[in-house]
């Protein structure tokens, strides 16, 4: 008997049927193309099933787009479920998504330019979207320098999350979350010759209006010497009549750079000079910066990025209402400005007494315009905070009404932190840069920026602590070397 072949259209896969002697043999082909697109270096293309169909190198025709899995081209999380794109259709320039076990879409549009390709989130629809992979790309390239190309996926602003660092991977991926909004998130796609990704990168970024940078800093890092230079640490001893000493030792040791550690010499948090060690403040400061200026050294300003000591205006006399809190009371009883007891009506089931240098917690309420340090805890009814010291911090101790919100403040370093979703955070970012500025420092050094979880709890440090670096590089009167006490990919 021969064989009888029957081809079937059945959206999103082209089936091909054939039968021989009685038994139906079906081969699935991939689903049709929706969208293809090419810059001077590949080809992209994306079928209707929501996969990618290919990565080509114009130059030699090779596909790098991976065949293991699926290669799915986005995905969403609804609650704990991660549902991949299942179809995909083209709306004129628009890219429409559709996902699994769920009602969710996306909309994306993808531009295409000569070097790289953007895509930016439009539109989404569905009840629960958490967070949206608006690219993932599985690739048959290894990550190395080595690789005929280079592919990676740059944050373009700051509601965009990648993952790993700009350089060359094997799978670019970027997600964006509803916290932050989903609409507006952009990432450039970087698939380039090897030896010109970071040129490409410098024109990507210079190309962004939503990336603070520098150009001694990021893609152009590796062309300037003073990136590789060493540096003294002074933590408080330099000042207008040790500055000879300083730079005679610093030459003696052949090093190009001396790091004023801020804590004693000026303040965490608005970088006020020490007035016992620059009795002028900042005047003081910049006679010793220009004076190592003059000695051909180069002066760094070591910060502990957005936190807050104690002692600053933000929280005494008067606590500023967007120092940052991480739980909330209310208040059981009316308080007296003498009593030494704050009965609250919720449990403190978790509240700890640990406090030390990489402790993330206080012990201290903010009431009104009262800050309260406490040393106990009851735990079983009635909850209160015990062995209270009122008035704490210079602030002045007052009475305070039943169900008055006690508000618990957040702690690192020993040191207070801002709101990080308040004004607070671009206030210290200003400061900073105000000090940065009028002393002509040529470093900056932003330790504790690995506390940046929290301002918004590990999952989303990543985007406050960008977001104070952000805020801080857009007053800057000149580009800063750079060095910080973590490093990811926005950073």
């Amino acid at each position: 008997m021969s064989p009888m072949i029957t081809l079937r259209l059945i959206p999103p896969f082209l089936t091909l049927s054939v039968w021989i002697g009685g038994a139906m043999l079906v081969a699935a082909q991939e689903a049709p193309t929706v969208y293809s697109t090419a810059n001077e270096y590949v080809r992209l293309t994306l079928r209707a099933d929501g996969c990618w169909g290919q990565l080509t190198d114009l130059r030699t025709g090779h596909d790098y787009c991976a065949r293991v899995a699926p290669p799915v081209a986005a995905h969403v999380r609804v609650g704990d479920r991660d549902c991949p794109a299942v179809a995909a259709e083209r709306d004129g320039q628009r890219l429409v998504l559709r996902f699994a076990e769920t009602d969710a879409r996306a909309t994306l549009t993808v531009t295409t330019h000569p070097h790289h390709f953007v895509f930016e989130v439009c539109a989404t629809e569905g009840d629960g979207i958490e967070s949206l992979t608006l690219l993932d790309l599985p690739t048959t390239l290894t990550g190395v320098p080595e690789d005929p190309l280079s592919v990676c996926a740059l944050a373009l602003n700051l509601q965009t999350r990648v993952p790993e660092l700009p350089r060359p991977v094997a799978r670019p991926t970027a997600m964006c979350y509803h916290r932050f909004g989903m609409v507006g998130a952009r990432v450039a796609l970087v698939v380039c010759p090897s030896e010109q990704l970071r040129t490409v990168l410098q024109e990507v970024v210079r190309k962004s209006v939503e990336l603070p940078f520098s150009t001694i800093g990021g893609p152009w890092a590796q062309d300037y010497a003073v990136n590789r230079g060493s540096y003294l640490f002074d933590f408080g001893d330099l000042n207008e009549q040790t500055v000879d000493d300083w730079i005679k030792l610093a030459r003696q040791l052949g090093i190009g750079q001396i790091d004023f550690h801020g804590g004693r010499s000026f303040r965490f948090g608005d970088c006020r000079p020490n007035p016992d060690i620059f009795p002028q403040g900042v005047a003081s400061l910049k006679a010793v910066v220009d004076r190592l200026h003059a000695a051909g050294i180069k002066a760094g300003l070591h910060t502990y990025a957005f936190f807050l000591a104690k002692d600053t205006p933000w929280v005494t006399p008067v606590p500023d209402p967007r120092l940052g809190k991480d739980a909330a009371y209310t208040l059981a009883e009316p308080l007296t400005a003498e009593a030494t007891l704050v009965p609250v009506r919720e449990g403190l089931d978790g509240r700890s007494l640990n406090t030390g240098f990489f402790e993330r917690n206080s012990l201290t309420l903010q009431i009104d315009d009262e800050l309260i340090v406490y040393a106990g805890l009851s735990t079983e009814p009635p909850y209160a905070f015990t062995q209270c010291q009122r008035g704490a911090l210079g602030t002045t101790p007052a009475a305070h009404a039943p169900g008055a919100t006690v508000h618990h403040l957040k702690q690192c370093f020993f040191l207070f932190t801002p709101d990080p979703d308040s004004t607070l955070l671009a206030e210290v970012a200003q400061k900073t840069a105000d000090v940065y500025n009028a002393c002509g420092f040529d470093m900056m050094y932003l330790d504790a920026l690995d506390g940046e979880g929290i301002l918004g709890g590990n999952e989303y440090g990543w985007h406050y602590g960008s977001r104070f670096v952000f805020e801080l590089f857009r007053r800057l009167d000149r580009h800063p070397v750079m060095e910080m006490s973590t490093f990811h990919h926005h950073l």
